[in-house]
């Protein structure tokens, strides 16, 4: 069977309407003024396809095309190469209606791995936690604070904020590391650091617990597991999990939280502050001081800043949440304060 189609020769930009049929490992190709052609078909190439038209050429004369609409006869269409497209399901479909599918494609699994991330990590066995968790804290060594008074201080802290927190096959183990960065992190398997820097630089111990709720809610949330599978990817963290990785603390230390995360944990370390009769004024200004000095001093909280993005309204929150009619109690004394401070260097005996 024929059917009529658009010819360009490629000598001239006039179109010629032409009968093109099928023969024998040829086009053939006539007009009504008597002119008739036959072109083999290893010279012919698909140039473009779209859902209205083919667009065929020959690969010894350029600026030569045929233009075909659709729908094509069968037998003209069996011999018209599949190729020298954009492939089969962009051909069949369109350009334009496949650029709108792969960006459709792409978003979904964006979407994926953003969420996945959230879905796996409860499912997580703590006990491959617990293993990561205890590995890098045994890989500080040295540079752990390993003051018996100071670290009954640290952890009567944490049991004012969270009755039972340090007990029990969920407990919480925390631990000061002399590093002198103003930061505070939640590791894999209920761990927690402190760092010198902060034991330093916050002059109040209400401050300080602020700063471990939230760690703590960042533990419970089992947001520590859910970022290292964003950052790292499920493949490695089970490789980690599984003890045949050597764990990297110092990068593992720099895991950053979503946006979500960070206001989630912020809610709750508000709430057991709450609980605990503890003023959350005092982190709150601290917040604002820290916000402060990074604009003054780069250097000086830039680490806690990284891992821990503060914001005006992060610490407003803290600040409006303190009630007028609340009697507020200290979360040490003074005296347990001085005693945690003083925890990575205790032979100085000086109180700061």
């Amino acid at each position: 069977m024929s059917q009529q189609a658009s010819l360009f020769d490629g000598t001239s930009a006039r179109s010629y309407a032409v009968t093109v049929a099928a023969g024998d490992g040829v086009l053939k190709l006539s007009r009504d003024s008597g002119w008739d052609d036959e072109v083999p078909l290893r010279l012919i190439g698909k140039l473009s396809e779209d859902p209205q038209r083919i667009r065929l050429g020959r690969n010894d004369a350029p600026g030569w095309s045929l233009i075909l609409d659709k729908p094509v006869e069968d037998d003209l269409l069996a011999l018209i190469p599949k190729g020298d497209g954009y492939g089969r399901w962009i051909d069949r479909i369109g350009l334009m209606p496949a650029i709108a599918v792969c960006a459709v494609v792409t978003a979904v699994v964006v979407g994926i791995g953003y969420v996945a991330p959230h879905w796996v990590a409860p499912y997580v066995p703590m006990s491959w936690e617990r293993k990561l968790g205890n590995a890098m804290v045994g890989d500080f060594g040295s540079s752990k604070c390993d003051d018996p008074a100071g670290q009954a201080a640290l952890e009567k802290l944490a049991e004012t904020l969270e009755p039972g927190a340090t007990e029990g096959p969920d407990r919480v183990r925390i631990v000061a590391l002399d590093f002198p960065i103003f930061n505070a992190v939640a590791l894999p398997g209920g761990n927690i650091a402190v760092f010198k820097g902060a034991l330093d630089d916050v002059d109040d111990p209400d401050a300080l617990a602020g700063i471990v709720a939230h760690e703590i809610a960042h533990v419970r949330r089992r947001h520590v597991t859910e970022a290292l599978i964003r950052q790292l990817g499920i493949e490695a963290l089970i490789s980690m999990f599984a003890g045949t990785t050597v764990s990297n603390a110092e990068q593992l230390l720099s895991l950053s939280y979503s946006r979500a995360h960070e206001t989630e944990a912020d809610s709750d370390a508000i709430a057991m502050l709450g609980r605990a009769s503890i003023s959350p004024g005092p982190t709150g200004n601290l917040f604002l001081k820290l916000a402060k000095e990074q604009g003054e001093e780069p250097g000086l909280t830039g680490e806690f800043l990284d891992s821990h993005p503060l914001s005006r309204t992060r610490a407003k929150r803290f600040i409006d949440s303190v009630r007028k009619e609340t009697t507020y109690r200290h979360v040490l004394s003074e005296e347990d304060f001085n005693v945690l401070r003083r925890m990575c260097d205790p032979k100085d005996g000086i109180s700061k």
